[in-house]
């Protein structure tokens, strides 16, 4: 078929369905006869396959090998009122049950193509219908039979080779034993290389970032969480700091500080502060949710009651800064008390980098000014510029678009009253976090809003909620990233 015949058989196929159309429609007007168009036939794929307590809409190029028992493709799909970002939960499960190589959601507007590989799930296009007419090419490359069956055939000989390969190991480690045994041992790295490669970590990102905002209430504990995780998801290695007494994000996180840290003897935040000899790495409590690790300082109840002895400390204010000096990680985000007090400082003067959570509320935006004079403070006492990466809304409510107006319009008219307001903006509609429950419903159970996706405790709806605030909290560590911009502050010496 030559291009112009496929470009207008597309065409002809998107006709087919509306917004009015239904779930059912999207299947058998669209979906089918594009499976045609990538080579397939009706022998070629099973539709509503039951997964668990769950059907899959298409299980596609599943083959008959002995060797290969997982299909090439899984498609779901949903009615074009609905938003397949809020449904990628659904398709991610379907993927990591199935074992497939690839996932299709559609809701016959929009396509979305994922890749499953070493247990993460990565999406690797997205189209609308006229991108997809466009570049069909790619998609046709990608999802066809002639692929699927080249990597079936691929993975087939390959299992083969790894058969006489692990045979032969056997074979050759029953004659020399001794010799052989480090061939199914990777090879180590030198203590050399290893010190090497964290230098060159250490002098080539970092950022340290105080999520900052005397103000109780606006979400400041959860963006830190979740936006640590979304970090983590984009590949970067985050370190939490929990240094409010109240110990919300701790226990955010599932860490429970009788527990999990008094009754077993371990140290928090309080002893990295007032032990001169605690190093960073003795207080770490390391947390994983599948592909997401976040590395957290965990705080104590304790912590209330060392004000004090904090204000008795000589340089208290450096403590935490000085006990940052040497560390690995990509960011590390830290959330202090909603106060001016001594943690307070504590965090700022450690701090290379501010971001500020707000919501669009009248008394939440009167504190910016407060926020902005505090962080001028902080200036004089480090004596070089400590940037506001962004003001991050959160509990965003969407109904009130009139009045959500209104407190932008406040919010920049207190912004323009500071000499610095150039430097700071608010982060872009589509990384504002929404109110909804599945928010707070999380953070109780003691996990990111990524893990939702994983909880089975959870109904749907919840999952589809769960889906659409993740994809808020992924576009804020987005714009996070390319706001921090880490080269160019190391440059002009502010990291």
């Amino acid at each position: 078929m030559s291009a112009d015949d496929t470009t207008l058989t597309l065409q002809k196929t998107f006709e087919q369905i509306n917004l009015n159309s239904n779930e059912s429609d999207v299947e058998q007007k669209l979906v089918v006869p594009l499976l045609h168009l990538l080579g397939y036939n009706s022998e070629d794929w099973q539709s509503q396959v039951v997964i668990l307590q769950s059907k899959v809409d298409f299980v596609v190029g599943k083959p008959n090998s002995a060797f290969i028992n997982t299909p090439y493709l899984v498609i779901e799909v949903k009615a074009p009122t609905k938003k397949i970002a809020h449904n990628v939960w659904q398709i991610n499960n379907y993927l990591r049950r199935t074992g497939a190589v690839l996932g299709l959601l559609t809701n016959g507007y929009d396509f979305r193509i994922f890749c499953y590989c070493d247990e993460k799930i990565t999406t690797i296009l997205e189209y609308s219908q006229l991108e997809l007419i466009n570049k069909y090419q790619i998609f046709h490359q990608i999802l066809s039979k002639k692929t699927c069956s080249h990597l079936i055939s691929t993975f087939h000989k390959n299992q083969e080779l790894v058969r006489i390969r692990f045979l032969n190991l056997i074979s050759q480690s029953l004659q020399t034993e001794e010799k052989n045994k480090t061939d199914f041992i990777p090879t180590q790295k030198t203590n050399q290389e290893k010190n090497i490669e964290k230098q060159i970590k250490q002098e080539s990102k970092s950022m340290i970032i105080t999520v900052f905002n005397n103000k109780g209430g606006v979400g400041k504990t959860t963006t830190t969480i979740n936006l640590a995780a979304a970090l983590s998801k984009l590949g970067k290695k985050v370190l939490l700091i929990d240094i409010d007494a109240q110990a919300n994000l701790t226990t955010g996180l599932g860490i429970d500080p009788l527990d999990d840290i008094e009754y077993k003897g371990k140290k928090d935040v309080t002893h990295l502060l007032l032990e001169p000899r605690t190093k960073l790495a003795d207080t770490i409590i390391k947390t994983s949710w599948g592909d997401v690790e976040l590395d957290l300082v965990p705080s104590h109840i304790r912590l209330s009651k060392m004000e004090s002895e904090l204000n008795r400390t000589i340089d208290s204010d450096r403590l935490l800064a000085k006990k940052l000096k040497r560390h690995d990680y990509d960011f590390v985000l830290i959330d202090p008390p909603p106060s001016f007090g001594k943690v307070n400082s504590i965090s700022l003067m450690a701090s290379s980098a501010i971001l500020i959570p707000t919501q669009l509320s009248a008394y939440a935006i009167r504190a910016l000014e407060y926020v902005l004079d505090r962080i001028y403070e902080i200036e004089q006492l480090k004596d070089e510029p400590l940037p506001i990466l962004g003001i991050a809304v959160s509990m965003y409510d969407q109904k009130s678009s009139s009045y959500n107006k209104s407190m932008e319009t406040k919010l920049f008219d207190i912004l323009g009253k500071s000499d610095d307001s150039n430097k700071v903006e608010l982060f872009p509609e589509d990384s504002w976090i929404p109110r909804l429950n599945i928010v707070s419903i999380c953070q109780d159970k003691g996990y990111p809003i990524y893990q939702g996706e994983f909880d089975d405790r959870l109904q749907a709806k919840e999952k589809e909620a769960a889906q659409k605030v993740l994809e808020r909290y992924t576009n804020l560590a987005g714009y996070l990233i390319k706001n921090t911009k880490v080269g160019e502050l190391q440059n002009n010496g502010l990291v």
